[in-house]
């Protein structure tokens, strides 16, 4: 409508004040009238009509500024001393209904109004606190001031706690600590909705003064459960009976989640600028959360804040800051493993029971010689899946923003235990990019098998096995400090101890530099028949028979013997031996036997290695008119025996 000038003029002007008028005597219809009170849901409907309303047509809605924000009161922040019960989202349509009401000012006075609420509301806050909280004498000092005008009103022991006024423009009254409790967390939770609503003015939030509503209420610590001094901590009034006290400790816990929900919108709220006040900030709600982490909604709540506060000033935290997060830490494993079904049930103490006595002797209780296996059971806890999606990206946030060198070692181990089991895979991926060191430097904690297992088809995890190189964590020129190239080295120079490998080709057993090729002349290397693992026999014993040196190839499915080669300055030796030494010696096998004369070869040609020459006898043969050049080239010839030459030539070896 607001594009269109003329039915705004012809339709919305004078039709908008008469509805606004029945909406108000419908919320409260006249003492003359006999109507009954309308319900819930009708009055929820009519507030998000005048919340949709006032941004678009204030000035119309001026004059009913004040009769709105009077009805909308009683639903803001009701207590147990009202007449009625309110839903939730009723309060929160009222909440955002009175928070637009500042848009109705006059030109420039928008943010000033907004501005005068929201101290009204603070004002308001503490006021009831001093009524809630006067059975502990507070210890905490104001930075804004309000204690110093609430000092006037001077609380009265002979009655119960109450407050509250029966005038329009203030709240219901009240009585007792659990209704007094119930405005506080009214107030604050309209505090918070002050910080998340839209305006159309820039406005000036009072930071300190919110700070000092989570400051008083954090300087209060309970006492702990199974502690007898814990008057050394809380200062109780002496004028203020037991049962009060006990009151104000049963609502304690939720007035300290409404301050952990007010502390996340302030953060929420100004992003970045919140970094000058989030280390006081965090230490205050550690404290709450010492006394108040029983409840699951405050874990959950901490989890979340934890997370947008690690978020700012994470990597910058100082080691005894990084050591208070422990019991944090814990409870957030904890959570995690508990919905997963990997808690361990825990130890009942047999030492004293219900009444106080002390128990039996364990040998007169004969259930302690059973075997009982219960405390090995593990239990699974229900939790929301918002805290569980919380308690996880807290668990991620610990490793990626927090200093892992601060972190002591048991407790990042239990970290990796509960991202293992619970395979929380961003966690674990974050462990991986943030190693933790130990003093020489070393990662000792590295998770990466247990990735790849859980998760092998994931894009992250691939790019993480493959990028991912622990070899350089540890110092530098340590025993695991090597270069690629020089294990590629070693690994050529190695022979392969099978004859074949898949999707690459055979390679010769022996490494030689590149550019020199395979000497012509082999040495006194004796023969060394690689056989199955088949029985063969040996017919004739050579004298050159020795150990099997490292360089020899074992080939896996044929009879083959393979000469050790060596440079050509050792064929000169051969002059000064005896001619009568047999160099090539026979192997008898069930198939026929090939013998080949060895000729110079290179590592560039293929055909002329071990593995391609499988199957075959290599040997050397050694003439006198060989000897006479060292250079000279020899030829390759390759000849069949027959059954008969082979008995020929087996008798005259025997001969």
């Amino acid at each position: 409508m607001q594009t269109y000038p003329t039915l705004v003029r012809e339709i919305v002007t004078p039709t908008l004040p008469t509805f606004a008028t029945a909406c108000l005597q419908m919320l409260k219809p006249p003492a003359s009238s006999k109507a009954p009170k309308i319900p819930s849901s009708l009055v929820e409907t009519i507030f998000e009509a005048f919340s949709a309303i006032v941004p678009l047509f204030p000035t119309t809605m001026r004059q009913f500024t004040s009769k709105i924000r009077t009805e909308a009161r009683s639903y803001i922040a009701p207590t147990i001393s009202d007449s009625t019960i309110v839903p939730a989202s009723l309060q929160a349509s009222s909440r955002r209904l009175v928070i637009r009401l500042h848009m109705t000012a006059v030109k420039g006075g928008d943010s000033t109004e907004w501005a005068k609420h929201l101290d009204g509301l603070i004002k308001t806050f503490h006021s009831t606190a001093d009524q809630v909280f006067r059975a502990v004498q507070e210890s905490w000092e104001p930075v804004s001031g309000h204690r110093s005008d609430n000092a006037s009103q001077k609380v009265n022991f002979d009655q119960e706690p109450q407050g509250g006024s029966t005038s329009p423009d203030q709240f219901s009254p009240w009585n007792g600590i659990y209704a007094g409790s119930e405005r506080m967390i009214g107030l604050i939770d309209f505090i918070s909705e002050y910080l998340r609503c839209r305006t159309k003015t820039v406005i000036t939030i009072p930071v300190s003064e919110l700070i000092d509503i989570i400051t008083r209420i954090s300087s209060i610590m309970p006492p702990t459960p199974g502690k007898e001094k814990h008057q050394q901590s809380v200062h109780i009034n002496a004028a203020v009976g037991r049962e009060e006290r006990d009151e104000l400790w049963t609502v304690f816990p939720d007035i300290q989640l409404a301050a952990i929900r007010l502390l996340l919108t302030i953060t929420r709220r100004l992003g970045r600028n919140f970094v000058p006040a989030a280390q006081e900030s965090f230490e205050q709600l550690l404290r709450m959360f010492e006394s108040g982490y029983r409840l699951s909604e405050i874990r959950m709540n901490t989890f979340i804040l934890t997370h947008e506060i690690l978020q700012l000033y994470g990597p910058t935290m100082a080691k005894l800051t990084v050591e208070s997060l422990g019991l944090v830490i814990k409870s957030c494993c904890r959570d995690l493993l508990g919905s997963a079904g990997h808690l361990k049930r825990p130890k009942e103490s047999a030492s004293v029971l219900q009444d106080g006595a002390k128990n039996k002797s364990i040998s007169q209780n004969a259930d302690a010689f059973l075997n009982n296996n219960a405390e090995d059971e593990s239990v699974t806890v229900s939790l929301s899946a918002e805290h569980i999606s919380a308690a996880e990206t807290l668990l991620t946030t610990l490793f990626s923003h927090v200093p892992q060198q601060h972190l002591p070692s048991s407790l990042r181990a239990h970290m990796l235990k509960t991202a293992i089991l619970c395979r929380n895979r961003d966690a674990q991926v974050a462990s991986v990019l943030h190693p933790s060191r130990d003093r020489s430097g070393r990662t000792p904690q590295v998770i990466l098998p247990y990735l790849t297992q859980q998760f092998p088809r994931d894009d992250s995890v691939e790019i993480l096995r493959f990028n991912f190189r622990p070899l350089v964590t540890g110092v530098r020129d340590d025993f695991m400090d090597v270069d690629d190239e020089q294990v590629e080295d070693e690994v050529d120079e190695r022979p392969s101890t099978n004859g074949f490998s898949f999707d690459r080709p055979f390679e010769p057993s022996l490494a030689f530099p590149s550019g020199l090729s395979a000497p012509a002349v082999a040495t006194e290397a004796p023969v060394i028949p690689v056989t199955r693992p088949t029985e063969t026999e040996v017919t004739t014993p050579s004298l050159f028979l020795s150990k099997p040196s490292s360089e020899t190839v074992i080939t896996s499915e044929e009879h083959a013997t393979v000469v050790e080669q060596s440079t050509a300055s050792n064929s000169l030796k051969r002059k000064n031996e005896d001619a009568d030494i047999a160099v090539s010696k026979r192997v008898e096998i069930d198939t026929k036997t090939t013998t080949i004369n060895s000729a110079p070869a290179t590592l560039d040609e293929p055909a002329q290695t071990p593995a391609a020459n499988k199957g075959k006898a290599v040997s050397r043969e050694y003439e006198s008119e060989d000897e006479e050049s060292d250079n000279e080239s020899v030829h390759l010839n390759m000849e069949l025996d027959s059954d008969s030459e082979d008995e020929e030539e087996d008798e005259d070896d025997v001969a």
